[in-house]
């Protein structure tokens, strides 16, 4: 159950509602697409360590939902403060979560969307790096703005998918509005755009996080494939604050990470600046 707010003039941020910026400067409150607090398939315990740098020109109070593939997380206040300028970092924070909420909410074994805000209204930068033991993979705090999401007529693309005996690719959706269901189609494309498999299709339900292997839910079952790239498209949902999207390939043999950005896609059709020669 969310937690009643107290705070005056605290209702945008109990909506979640986007703050526009860029991409991922400081803002009121960032996204981090993906945490995780679960055992690794190739032994250890994959966790989510979060920095959180105070900005603003007073001490911020932090509050986070962690929204998983059941939907929207509790409203959780992180205890103490951070000072102006001072950075705080949780070296795996699902499990703070856990030790605050008082709920009776399993959050081990789970990964979701992070939503990190400052109840001070001052702006704060996100870092998160997701580890186990000596293997890990980074991610920046994101900004709820276009170039960061997806929404119908406004795709974006994942490259780097790779299925062979070394890499398995995985790829995750954020759905970060509070009311409309996604329905996003996806579509592998090899190095000569080519279709990999076939397309397939998701719901994302308000406020929750899936992830998958593209390369299975496309059917393709056996052969080698690299230099892929992934299309996704919002088929049903041009209104809300859109989907953030991430990918990842692991190493089959050390279990070694590596994150894909996800990318807004454009045809090539508007020319860019011609930058300065350097």
């Amino acid at each position: 159950m969310k937690k009643a707010l107290c705070i005056a003039g605290f209702l945008i941020l109990a909506a979640q509602l986007p703050l526009w910026g860029y991409d991922t400067s400081p803002a009121l409150f960032q996204v981090v697409p993906e945490a995780i607090w679960a055992a690794a398939t190739g032994g250890g315990t994959w966790v989510t360590e979060v920095q959180i740098t105070n900005f603003g020109a007073s001490a911020a109070s932090i509050v986070v939902f962690f929204d998983t593939s059941a939907g929207a997380g509790n409203f959780i206040t992180l205890p103490g403060t951070i000072p102006s300028m001072n950075s705080v970092k949780y070296s795996n924070i699902v499990a703070t979560i856990d030790a605050v909420d008082p709920s009776a909410t399993v959050y081990y074994g789970k990964a979701g969307g992070l939503w990190v805000a400052n109840a001070s209204s001052e702006n704060i930068q996100v870092h998160a790096q997701t580890v186990n033991a000596n293997y890990g993979k980074t991610f920046p705090g994101l900004n709820i703005i276009a170039g960061n999401t997806a929404l119908q007529g406004r795709p974006m693309i994942i490259q780097g998918l790779i299925r062979n005996a070394t890499y398995r690719t995985s790829v995750g959706v954020y759905n970060i509005d509070s009311s409309v269901n996604y329905v996003i189609r996806f579509t592998i494309y090899n190095s000569a755009y080519a279709v990999v498999g076939s397309y397939f299709e998701k719901t994302v339900l308000p406020f929750s996080q899936i992830s998958f292997n593209p390369f299975v839910q496309a059917g393709v079952t056996s052969g080698d494939y690299d230099n892929c790239w992934l299309y996704i498209e919002v088929t049903t949902g041009s209104t809300g604050n859109g989907a953030m999207f991430y990918g990842s390939l692991a190493n089959n043999y050390t279990n070694d990470t590596y994150t894909l950005m996800a990318k807004q896609y454009t045809t090539g059709s508007t020319a860019l600046p011609v930058p300065p020669i350097r």
